[in-house]
């Protein structure tokens, strides 16, 4: 017994029953219900959004023997013919394994040739953007004039690497992302159809991961269903987040919360507890970007266009209510930044980006904006710089019509509340420092090396990402010797893994090369450790002896300051 993918049984057999590409299916409609069906198209658009299958609708149109206002009837004899993939005149061409100029003076020499069951012969080309240039060429002078029996469907999710002169011979179609709604209403349709099991909230999950693409979210929705569907509850959201490697969602919304607030050793240990769980680390960077664009929005009141469970969203706003909006470009600007292409496996560029995002020495830009002189009651936060002077923030929308007796009440502070005696004011720096940094100039010995080290985050070497292991490097420690850089590191074992880099010529020429280009010569490099004494030997510290800081050190960590009780 034999059955079928998801996404293959449940393809939609018109255009009716497309998903949320709308513009293409009623131009097409209308087209073949006029009679006026164009000799080529170009589909052009993301995985997964219905290209090839409305490709393979307009060919069962152009050929069904009893259309209905533009769409195949899907009874006739042509119509399950093409159903069952015996319909000899539909010819699909994978062009990524057949792009040679060979297959296209196949198709030319065959174009000639009169259908065989239907009135029109339809070749789908899909993946048309790895033909080759002289395949493209060959193919031209066919493509815009063809038999009057043969139309030509091109199928691409790179319209930009196709030849100009076949877009301009083709009618192009873009086809979108689809709304996390329609690609419920799908999802919702197949196992009502199926007999499975699905919560609402785990449905949305799978849609939101889907990132527009259906079928990937009718791929995960049949993982899903043959792994959990049989049991007594169906699918559930928690099965979703095991299958994705999501972890729990409330705990990268605990994460969040002590980015915001500061909080690096809690930060550090609910990233690290969730790689020892088996969390992806790709998508905890993903998720945690995701609520802190959330948390931008909802502080700019335009929190609208999110797709978040409520409760999520509630504490969101809280949150923000008590704390600075430079903490969350801050942020969004650190995490944005960070590199999980080459090296998501390691925790070390999540870890160095919470402790850059944590570190309060030094308010960001951002804080130079003056602050209002009469924040709200309560509320160590004024309103947003974006703000018009004087409008009211998303916290204080209804505050004019509370009352006196209102004003009087004390405000209880909600759970992880920032302390009323460190709450921030935008345009004050943040606490412990003696004042807002202005801004690093760009051509000074500081502002070349930072923009030597984000350059060089974007580079893997044999083992490590070369700029998250540079970040050790406090950019004022860094001295020039002569003709050599001397990098010191805060701990030991960064320094290690850069030398090991370092010996390997090809992570050699790269941190050569980027040094080269924002310093405008070449040095040479000596890699030291931070409070080495003169014989060589690291000066300990006290705390420095103890197994449980050593450890927190090894895994990127850094003491910020010593007190003796």
């Amino acid at each position: 017994m034999t059955s079928q993918v998801y996404y293959r049984k449940w393809r939609p057999g018109s255009f009716t029953d497309l998903a949320g590409q709308d513009h293409v299916a009623t131009t097409i409609r209308q087209a073949i219900k006029q009679q006026r069906v164009s000799h080529s198209y170009l589909f052009c658009g993301p995985r997964g959004t219905g290209k090839t299958s409305t490709a393979r609708i307009l060919a069962k149109a152009v050929n069904c023997l009893e259309p209905e206002e533009g769409n195949p009837c899907n009874n006739c004899r042509i119509c399950r013919t093409i159903n069952e993939g015996r319909f000899l005149d539909i010819i699909e061409l994978d062009a990524a394994s057949n792009r040679g100029i060979d297959e296209i003076r196949e198709i030319r020499d065959k174009v000639n040739f009169a259908p065989v069951e239907g009135k029109r012969k339809v070749y789908i080309i899909d993946e048309a953007h790895m033909l080759t240039d002289q395949a493209s060429n060959a193919f031209l002078k066919t493509l815009e004039e063809p038999p009057a029996h043969v139309i030509f469907v091109l199928c691409t999710t790179e319209a930009n690497k196709i030849l100009p002169t076949i877009i301009s011979r083709c009618q192009r179609f873009d086809f979108r992302r689809l709304p996390t709604d329609i690609i419920c209403r799908r999802l919702t349709e197949i196992i009502e159809g199926e007999g499975v099991a699905v919560e609402p909230e785990a449905l949305r999950a799978i849609a939101r991961y889907a990132s527009g693409s259906l079928r990937d979210a009718e791929n995960l929705l049949e993982q899903l269903a043959v792994s959990y569907g049989g049991g007594g509850d169906g699918v559930t959201l928690q099965h979703v987040e095991e299958l994705l490697g999501l972890g729990q969602g409330d705990q990268w919304l605990e994460l969040v919360k002590y980015l915001l607030m500061g909080n690096t050793s809690a930060s550090l240990g609910i990233i690290n507890q969730a790689a020892w769980e088996g969390a992806d680390m790709r998508q905890l960077h993903r998720q945690v970007l995701e609520l802190l664009r959330a948390a931008m929005l909802l502080e700019w009141n335009s929190g609208d266009s999110l797709d978040l469970p409520a409760h999520v969203t509630g504490q969101l706003k809280e949150l923000i209510s008590q704390l600075p909006n430079w903490r969350i470009m801050k942020a969004i600007k650190i995490w944005g930044d960070v590199n999980m292409r080459y090296d998501a496996p390691s925790t070390l560029p999540l870890e160095l980006a919470v402790v850059e995002t944590c570190d309060d020495t030094v308010a960001p830009a951002v804080a130079a904006t003056p602050a209002p002189t009469s924040p709200a009651p309560g509320r160590g936060r004024p309103a947003s710089p974006n703000r018009a002077p004087g409008a009211p923030t998303g916290n204080q929308r209804n505050a004019n019509n509370q009352g006196a007796a209102a004003a009087q009440t004390p405000e209880r502070p909600a759970p992880n509340a920032v302390p009323a005696d460190r709450a921030d004011r935008v345009g004050e720096p943040a606490p412990n420092a003696p004042a807002a940094a202005a801004p690093v100039a760009e051509d000074s010995f500081q502002g070349r090396w930072l923009a030597t080290v984000r350059a060089l985050g974007r580079c893997k070497g044999k083992k490590f990402n070369l700029g998250a292991l540079l970040r050790d490097c406090r950019v004022e420690s860094i001295t020039l010797d002569g003709d050599t850089l001397v990098l010191p590191f805060n701990h030991r074992t960064n320094m290690e893994r850069m030398q090991e880099e370092m010996d390997d010529p090809n992570g050699h020429r790269l941190v050569t090369e980027a040094v080269a280009k924002f310093f405008g010569e070449s040095y040479g490099f000596k890699l030291t450790l931070n409070g080495e004494t003169g014989n060589g030997e690291e000066a300990r510290r006290p705390a420095q002896q103890s197994p449980l800081v050593r450890a927190a050190l090894g895994m990127g960590a850094r003491i910020v300051e010593e007190t003796t009780e």
